[in-house]
């Protein structure tokens, strides 16, 4: 074609402007109307090429659309050649538009809308373009909003057509639809919709939706993967955009806008909000998860020309035959367009399986079709809603087209595929990455967890046998004896319990095995452990409905703990595990729940119990892991079961990190608790570890550098020897463990990578469903965790805590540490915040868990509010130091308090003996009740203070609170409050000896707390026992004596043992004062055990001290000093909740009563120094009546003037709180007869005894000796 030439009489070719293979396109200047116009004049003349070549030009004669090109002319030139004119365009197709840059929102939106209307047009004709992409859109002008569709060559006619021709693919291949590239598949004006959202998809985010190195790749991925959504890329669209595009990209045809007409109407319904084209789209640590899955790829027979994009060829031609031996697999089959089988298997199994399953199914295929080469490969692909692929197909494209030393078809399989196969298959290196796979034998190797190895446990010989022997004499004892393993991460700690476990259950003698863990986001919540030790035993999952927990945890329990003892046990050790169970017909779990102290008692009493009926069948093994991240409560009930069930055979082993020492300063020490400190192995042991994994094909300066750069450390050992094995290892390796760990997870797919860094934000162990959630992936069904477990980063767990979503752990700590270190400032904040909204609609019941998510996660109020709930079930299982703890974390976060959280930090500050600072938040609290003018607060918030300040012995400000509390309410308003308020002025009189009226507000606050059953329990209770204790002294006895009887019954009733022991202490005071020894011995003894019992050492010391006092004031020496001896050894303990001096003071009296006035003098000396001490630090050491009691030692070991003791006398008649008045007057007589004044000594034990005939007293019988004694 020269330039001048005029074609068909009617169009002179002005210029050439493109061309190629198959034709020129020039410029023409059309004589008839004198526009210019293009002329595309067609060289190949194959009939394949002519035939596509005339069907565009029908199609465009039967158009006509400002959207598509216009036609012209067809004609054939003189020499055959055809040519066909079109308009003129001036301007840039779209994809040299792409490939500067991509669209705004506004230009893609008008640039769809007008192909789609120009595509309408063609579809209303009958007429599917089927090549629609980026070069056959064309700008006029460069203009978006002026495209024109061109290329109608492989168009169809007649609105659908089957594609039957195996081996010929219409379209191109990152564009078409997957019923083009599928062999046999239906097309019609759906498909033409699909091609449009491919370029929309491109114009938006910048690439193509199916992107790979081969076109056979891409038409795999176009048929098996779901395209990613756009707000996925971080591509910020309008979501009903977003919607659009998936829809345009569905896999099903019938999911699609019908064509063009009904694509073009759906965008032009919707409007663009410009505002909202900036905002942030909806985030997340990953889009995308990862499955691994099998491929198989079956090309052409190998006498056939190589795969091109021009030349097709037919792969296989029994597609029935196929397909029905890959279904034995599991497996999924398709045929694409240009002829190539492709068989995706992609099971949830771990990799290894899968990658037997694959190479199964290659070897069969491989029987039925042996002239065609066969490629097998394994990978981790991104999933969408359909199969994944991904760079497996590549991989299997490359080892296709793979040379081998032998020329012909084969099963070639690559080294990933291969590393994963045991030695039942039978396979030969080929070339670097690839191997031919030859077959599979019958035996069989295990699954070896270390690259396909099974780790021995070495260098720990002593260990084990500390172990076994301390386990033997538990059991033979018995004992309950306590061994705690400690070592840094990675050290071999649980290797070596697990060890000893595996071997207790191949022991012949039964043995009972519980086992828990602590856990990092866990750690510090109350009863945390422990509730983790009974969930396993019990086989309870969270999440489930309450009422099958209720169901797990009461059958576990019953298979040990007696009828008579079942129920309680059960309901508290729900309480425990945080599985309540209802208290409707249960009246110690009702009196339990309204009061924090004895819920705390009852569930130390049951898990004692629970401990105890087990071993009255065997010896039980509890196993606690990761105790540095326990919790204080479940530390304590340890110690206490240790202590209390000194006789059970019952062996605790631990597992702790060095700072467990720490966290729990002397942990289990009194208990004659063992440690066994581990340390790095010996090269010895090391080398042997080593030779075992690699083989003895090793090589020994290998084994000597890995136990050299190892140090002993197993763990660093075992990433070693991984490193060794894949050729990894280089000259130098980071020097901190950490560091190694990302090396390692670098090596992972970036999709695995992602989901691992989401799993360590929820800690050492996790779940399928909180890593899908942070990862923004709805199907729970496919991720990369499969992966992680085939990698030996984590495993997964038989059992879930959470049902219906499989449970995973970090198999090493230090792999944990290593992804969340990996992770960026944001991702980390957002993955918390996340993973507490997971588990929290999953059914976490530990506030604290959510607590750190919450506050990591930057919602600082929410976190706020879990600390607060947190403190709570801390103060209401005695854990007062941890509620401090939270309640201190909380105010930080909420920038303060609400008023009644303050209220509860006050009242647990009370409980810790933090009398000043309980004092302090009591009042902040009232200050923001009255500011909310909550007087119902404000009054209940008086009446706690009061109750503080009357533990600090300021009565008047005491009784000032009441009264003002009395003031501001409006009597009524609460019948608890009305109680309560009449408890505060009874107990106000009775501190200020008016115990007539302090009698009649007490029955009354009794009278009224009945009537509110359970809820005004603890008042009436507390009402009672003040009862109890003073109407003896009002000359009503049996009275009080009657009422101490009451309050003793409805504790039993209740089970309530806190308040149960005060009872018991109060009546055997009135016993004694009656003249009931035995009945004064029997109470104080009960109260011993049952504070023994409840753990409670307050209470021992009360028994033991009160015992003690009166027995000596009985005048029997010799069996009080036992018990004075006990009350002296209770103080080491912690929590006692009073002063050794108190019993330095007994001691001193004793002594004084015997006439040793020397030690006595020296006892108070000490004492004096330690008051002078603690008054320094703004604490007093001795109550008032004990006070006195100090001072009479001291004026008889000074022989001290009349004066002095007139004044102690008076002093003692105000202080008195049991029978300091008489022992003040006894003790003046008798220093008075031991320096020979014998009337002064009769004149004062005379007065001693008219004040016992008006007062309860268990003193009068001594009296009258000494009284004797002085006039004889």
């Amino acid at each position: 074609m020269r330039v001048g030439q005029v074609l068909a009489q009617r169009f002179r070719v002005d210029a050439q402007v493109g061309g190629g293979g198959m034709g020129q396109v020039y410029r023409a200047f059309d004589l008839s109307s004198g526009e210019i116009v293009a002329a595309k004049i067609l060289n190949d003349t194959a009939p394949e090429t002519v035939a596509r070549f005339e069907r565009e030009g029908r199609a465009l004669a039967r158009l006509s659309h400002p959207g598509i090109v216009r036609y012209v002319a067809y004609d054939v030139m003189p020499d055959g050649q055809p040519f066909l004119v079109m308009e003129w365009l001036e301007g840039e197709d779209l994809a040299q538009r792409l490939a500067r840059t991509h669209l705004t929102v506004p230009e893609t939106i008008t640039l769809a809308t007008r192909v789609a209307e120009a595509l309408g047009a063609a579809h209303a004709q009958g007429i599917v373009h089927r090549d629609l992409k980026p070069g056959n859109v064309f700008l006029v002008g460069g203009r978006s909003e002026s495209p024109k569709i061109l290329d109608f060559g492989i168009a169809f006619f007649g609105g659908s057509a089957r594609i039957t021709a195996t081996g010929t693919m219409m379209g191109t291949p990152s564009y078409i639809a997957p019923e083009q590239a599928r062999s046999g598949g239906v097309v019609d004006a759906s498909a033409d919709v699909f091609s449009l959202g491919c370029l929309l998809f491109e114009c938006l985010s910048g690439r193509p939706p199916f992107q790979g190195d081969h076109f056979v790749a891409v038409l795999a991925k176009v048929i098996f993967e779901e395209a990613p959504r756009l707000h996925e890329l971080g591509v910020v669209v309008p979501p009903w955009l977003d919607e659009l595009v998936a829809r345009m990209l569905s896999k099903e045809p019938t999911r699609r806008p019908r064509d063009g007409a009904t694509l073009a109407r759906a965008l032009e319904a919707e409007t663009i909000d410009d505002d909202g084209l900036d905002d942030v789209p909806p985030r997340s640590l990953g889009k995308r998860e990862r499955r691994f899955l099998g491929v198989v790829l079956l090309g052409p027979p190998a006498s056939a020309p190589p795969i091109t994009s021009t030349s097709k060829t037919l792969a296989v031609s029994t597609p029935d035959t196929m397909r029905s031996v890959v279904t034995r697999f599991g497996a999924h089959l398709e045929l694409l367009a240009d002829g190539t089988a492709v068989v995706i298997l992609d099971h949830t199994s771990v990799p290894t399986d899968i990658a037997a399953q694959v190479a199964r199914c290659a070897l069969a295929l491989r029987e039925f079709f042996p002239g065609v080469p066969i490629a097998v490969t394994t990978g981790w692909c991104e999933l969408g809603r359909g199969l994944p692929v991904g760079e497996a197909i590549e991989r299997a494209i490359w080892l296709l087209h793979m040379e081998g030393p032998v020329p012909g078809p084969r099963v070639a399989i690559d080294e990933t595929t291969a590393g994963l196969l045991d030695s039942r298959f039978d396979f030969v290196e080929l070339a670097p990455g690839g191997c031919e796979l030859r077959g599979e034998r019958v035996s069989a190797e295990a699954f070896r967890p270390l690259l396909g190895k099974l780790t021995p446990c070495v260098g720990r010989e002593h260990e084990l046998a500390l172990l076994e022997q301390s386990f033997t004499n538990a059991e033979n004892e018995p004992a309950a004896l306590a061994v705690v393993v400690t070592g840094s991460a990675g050290i071999g700690k649980s290797r070596l319990v697990h060890e000893f476990i595996e071997r207790r259950k191949r022991a012949a003698a039964p043995v009972e095995i519980l086992w828990g863990r602590g856990d990092l986001q866990r750690a510090g919540s109350t009863f945390g452990l422990l509730a983790d030790v009974l969930w396993r035993a019990a086989e309870v999952k969270g999440g489930e409905p309450i009422e099958v927990r209720r169901e797990r945890l009461a059958a576990f329990v019953a298979r040990h703990v007696p009828e008579r003892d079942l129920r309680r046990v059960t309901e508290f050790l729900g309480e425990l595990s945080g599985i309540p169970f209802p208290d409707e017909d249960s009246l110690p779990l009702r009196a339990a729940r309204q009061d924090p102290e004895l819920c705390g008692e009852q569930i130390r009493r049951a898990f004692r119990d629970f401990l105890r009926a087990l071993c009255a069948e065997r010896p039980a093994l509890i196993v606690v892991e990761d105790v540095h991240w326990g919790d204080r409560a479940s530390v304590s009930a340890l110690e206490a079961a240790l202590r209390e069930l000194a006789d059970e055979p019952i062996f605790l082993v631990a597992t702790a990190r060095p700072e467990v020492e720490q966290v729990f300063p002397q942990l289990w020490v009194e208990c004659g608790r063992q440690e066994i400190r581990l340390k790095h192995l010996s090269v010895k042991a090391s080398a042997r570890l080593a030779r075992k994994v690699l083989g003895d094909a090793a090589e020994t300066p290998l084994i000597e550098r890995l136990v050299t750069l190892s140090e002993g450390h197993p763990f660093f050992l075992e990433e070693l020897v991984r490193a060794a094995s894949e050729d990894s290892l280089g000259e130098s390796l980071p020097e901190t463990i950490v560091a190694m760990v990302q090396t390692r997870l670098e090596r992972l797919e970036p999709r695995a990578r992602r989901a691992l860094r989401a799993a360590s934000i929820l800690g050492e162990v996790f779940w399928r469903g909180a890593v899908v959630h942070m990862v923004g992936e709805g199907d729970p069904s496919s991720d990369p965790l499969a992966a992680l477990v085939a990698g030996e980063i984590c495993s997964k767990h038989r059992e879930s805590r959470f049902p219906k979503d499989e449970e995973y752990a970090f198999r090493h700590a230090l792999l944990r540490e290593g992804a969340y270190a990996l992770l960026t400032d944001d991702d980390r904040e957002l993955g918390h915040r996340l993973a507490g909204e997971w588990l929290e609609r999953a059914g976490e019941t530990d506030p604290l868990i959510l607590a750190n998510h919450f506050e990591r996660g930057g919602r600082l109020d929410r976190a706020g509010t879990m600390y607060i709930r947190g403190a709570e079930q801390a103060s209401a299982r005695r854990n007062y130091p941890d509620a401090e703890r939270y309640f201190a974390r909380a105010d930080e976060l909420l920038s303060g308090l609400p008023a009644v959280a303050r209220r509860a930090r006050g009242l647990a500050r009370f409980r810790r003996g933090q009398y000043e600072d309980a004092v302090t938040e009591l009042a902040a609290a009232r200050a923001q009740a009255e500011a909310a003018g909550d007087v119902l607060l404000q009054v209940e918030l008086l009446l706690d203070e009061s109750i503080v300040f009357d533990w600090m012995g300021d009565v008047k400000r005491a009784e000032e609170l009441v009264l003002d509390a009395k003031a501001r309410y409006v009597e009524g308003t609460s019948p608890l409050v009305d109680a309560r308020l009449l408890l505060g002025l009874g107990r106000s009189s009775h501190r200020a000896d008016r115990n007539e009226e302090a009698a009649r507000d007490l029955l009354a606050a009794a009278e009224r707390a009945a009537e509110l059953g359970e809820e005004g329990y603890e008042t009436r209770t507390i009402a009672l026992l003040l009862l109890g204790f003073i109407l003896p002294g009002l000359g009503r006895s049996d009275e009080g004596a009657a009422v101490l009887d009451e309050v003793i019954h409805g504790c039993e009733v209740r089970a309530d043992l806190l308040h149960l022991g005060g009872a018991l202490a109060n009546r055997g005071l009135v016993r004694a004062c009656r003249g009931d020894r035995a009945g004064l011995i029997a109470d104080y003894e009960q109260t011993i055990a049952i504070g023994r019992e409840i753990g409670q050492p307050t209470l021992e010391l009360i028994g033991h001290y009160n015992l003690g006092e009166y027995l000596y004031l009985m005048d029997d020496l010799p069996a009080a000093e036992p018990y004075i001896r006990s009350a002296a050894a209770s103080f080491p303990r912690p929590n006692i909740g009073a002063h050794p001096a108190i019993v330095k003071l007994l001691e001193a009296r004793v002594h004084l009563y015997r006439g040793d006035e020397a030690s006595a003098a020296a006892i108070i000396a000490a004492i004096r120094k330690e008051q002078v001490e603690a008054r320094a630090q703004g604490t007093e050491i001795l109550a008032p009546s004990e006070e006195v009691l100090c001072a009479m030692v001291e004026l008889a070991t000074t022989d001290a003037s009349a004066e002095r003791w007139d004044e102690l006398e008076e002093r003692s008649t105000r202080c008195s709180v049991g029978q300091e008045r008489l022992e003040v007057l006894e003790a003046r007589a008798l220093t008075a007869l031991r320096r020979g004044r014998r009337d002064d000594a009769a004149r004062h034990l005379e007065a001693a005894l008219d004040v016992a005939s008006r007062v309860a007293n268990v003193m009068t019988p001594r009296l009258r000796r000494a009284l004797v004694a002085a006039k004889g």
